[in-house]
């Protein structure tokens, strides 16, 4: 599916101007994900964008998501028949918001990219079996 170039150009244009210190446009990267334009900050998806029933999608964390649920046209995203807290959806009736909204989604990268990264629960499960068979 295509996405909205024109679309596209206004989400770049408000990453650079809602861009928190300390982040550098160097920072951002976009990534072909999702049927769409992925932009992502620090190696964080944060801004998504596609041709599908949703134009933009946002990841702005588990605390804002009810908050933001209660503007018109936000909904949250759904993949594959699963909903996914701290993610929303937009459609146009929402993009007068998208300003906003999108600072909410650059304020939560900062919180990810702030915290130490977590160790996946299978890789921790090998390590273990590893040490045990190393052991005399």
């Amino acid at each position: 599916m295509a996405f909205d170039s024109d679309l596209a150009a206004q989400v770049r244009r408000l990453l650079v101007k809602r861009l928190p210190d300390g982040v550098a446009l160097s920072d951002i990267t976009e990534k072909k994900m999702f049927g769409g334009l992925a932009f992502m900050v620090r190696g964080k998806l944060c801004v998504g964008i596609s041709g599908r029933d949703c134009e933009v999608m946002l990841r702005i964390g588990k605390a804002q998501h009810d908050a933001a649920l209660a503007h018109e046209g936000v909904r949250t995203t759904v993949m594959k028949g699963r909903e996914y807290r701290g993610y929303i959806d937009l459609d146009e009736t929402a993009f007068p918001m998208l300003e906003d909204l999108l600072a909410l989604a650059l304020r939560h990268n900062q919180e990810l990219s702030a915290a130490p990264p977590r160790r996946r629960a299978a890789a921790s499960k090998s390590h273990k079996v590893l040490a045990l068979h190393r052991q005399p």
